[in-house]
């Protein structure tokens, strides 16, 4: 298999051909955009690059749902997203709003540009080899252009009461990810890729803390990490007590004084 092709999705949790795993990617790709969009939109306006760019590409865009809410935000930029999912790009193509928002069902290295900014939303996390895909990334960017990585910062992730069984399920799914090289830990290993590559150079970062206490965020995360436990079981690689997890997780999001909270990295890259 070359390199290239083991970056392409053949994670089983990304078998969107199946109703069920396509179901719980629609959900979850909107509930994760609902929770934490405010909040990473003070990125955006005050980027320079951002606020200069015209043509935007969204990898792995999904259902398009981040996207529609961006291009909403500032609608005076073309948009267009890409994703190697068919079915997840049915739904975006279906609820696309205006004009300057297209998409594409494809693998990300038959992606051509130029493009004046990148995004890249929860994507590294699930591929193998992110040396290569900043490589042809910076090819579809223009010198001068930038682009974005938000990505998981697990440290931040926080119950109370505490919830050892949800904890516990989900660092034996962090490690068997990281086990087949999709390794969570995005920042590290982008901060190794960066320093072999003569085309990026590391901008901003910010460590975004988002809190259940925002209002309707409760409820948010206790749906994604539902269907979280619920796509790792339907992907069928890791064999665990999920009912016991399920049941865990019921009685911790009854309870009055549930309180959790998830990490996000944002992580800027200018274009040489």
């Amino acid at each position: 298999m070359s390199e290239k092709k083991s970056n392409s999705c053949s994670d089983p949790h990304f078998s969107t051909q199946k109703s069920a795993i396509l179901g719980i990617w629609d959900q979850m790709q909107r509930l994760q955009t609902d929770f934490a969009f405010a909040q990473e939109l003070g990125f955006y306006y005050t980027s320079p690059t951002w606020h200069t760019a015209q043509m935007i590409l969204d990898l792995g865009t999904g259902n398009g749902y981040y996207l529609g809410k961006i291009a909403a935000q500032f609608p005076d930029k073309v948009y267009h997203g890409v994703d190697t999912s068919s079915e997840l790009i049915t739904i975006a193509k279906n609820e696309a709003g205006c004009e300057k928002v297209t998409f594409t069902h494809s693998n990300l290295f038959d992606v051509a540009g130029p493009y004046d900014f990148v995004l890249m939303r929860l994507l590294l996390q699930h591929l193998e080899n992110i040396q290569i895909v900043l490589d042809h990334v910076a090819s579809l960017t223009r010198p001068g252009g930038s682009a974005l990585i938000v990505d998981a910062h697990d440290p931040f992730r926080y119950f109370h009461p505490d919830l050892p069984e949800f904890v516990e399920f989900f660092c034996a799914y962090a490690e068997h990810e990281r086990k087949l090289g999709r390794d969570r830990r995005v920042t590290s290993r982008l901060e190794e890729a960066i320093s072999k590559s003569p085309e990026w150079q590391m901008g901003d970062t910010i460590q975004l803390l988002i809190p259940s206490t925002i209002p309707g965020n409760l409820d948010l995360f206790t749906r994604t990490y539902s269907l979280l436990v619920d796509l790792v079981e339907q992907a069928g690689e890791l064999q665990y007590d999920f009912l016991s997890v399920k049941d865990a997780w019921r009685r911790w999001s009854e309870r009055p004084d549930a309180y959790t909270q998830v990490g996000l990295n944002l992580i800027c890259l200018h274009r040489v």
